[in-house]
């Protein structure tokens, strides 16, 4: 059985990605995308701003979107210190998500069966505020 990763170490490991621009983040389990619009190409560009762990679930905030991850049962994260966008490749591990940085660097989200759990939903940020922008 795979040993759980506590909050505390996913927490390190989301700390990694902040103040990051996203290259592509791809989501590859085809059942672990919970949302169509925005779609995960949209977040191309976005900086991390901000990420946040409760016990098995996740959130990833950017400059335009919210995106939350929930691990289930047997979900890990592992840093890719070099990272590229996921390709076929015959023999070769397929994560279920992948989040490349345009630094070069990256986060695999991965279980070990073959019944894929991890659920990924990506929402636009809503702006609170009196100009409802970012901008001020």
């Amino acid at each position: 059985m795979a040993a759980f990763q506590t909050p505390d170490e996913i927490r390190a490991i989301l700390t990694r990605l902040e103040g990051e621009d996203i290259a592509t983040l791809q989501v590859l389990g085809i059942n672990s995308l919970k949302s169509f619009s925005p779609t995960p190409d949209s977040l191309a560009g976005d900086t991390i701003e901000a990420s946040a762990v409760s016990d098995r679930l996740f959130t990833m905030t950017t400059t335009g979107h919210q995106v939350a991850f929930d691990l289930q049962r047997t979900g890990t994260l592992v840093w890719l210190a070099k990272a590229e966008p996921y390709v076929m490749a015959a023999g070769a591990a397929r994560p279920t998500v992948r989040l490349v940085l345009a630094n070069g660097q990256g986060l695999d989200l991965t279980e070990p069966a073959k019944t894929k759990r991890i659920t990924v939903t990506v929402s636009t940020r809503t702006w609170r505020g009196n100009s409802g922008g970012p901008s001020g």
